[in-house]
């Protein structure tokens, strides 16, 4: 069973770095203002969206 790396509210303009075992579930609020790189990539969070909330998985 995997373990809560990051929770609550994340001041705007702030960045996290997460580290840990892949894969990661993500469930991130206020999508459309959040940016998500992983790997060196840019992930569009707009595919996994519903209202503004991200739901999505990284490996």
């Amino acid at each position: 069973m995997g373990q809560i790396l990051v929770s609550g509210m994340i001041p705007a303009a702030s960045q996290r770095e997460i580290g840990g075992q892949p894969p990661f579930s993500l469930v991130i609020g206020n999508a459309t203002q959040v940016t998500v790189q992983y790997r060196g990539r840019m992930i569009d969070l707009a595919p996994h969206s519903k209202g503004d909330v991200a739901r999505l998985t990284v490996e």
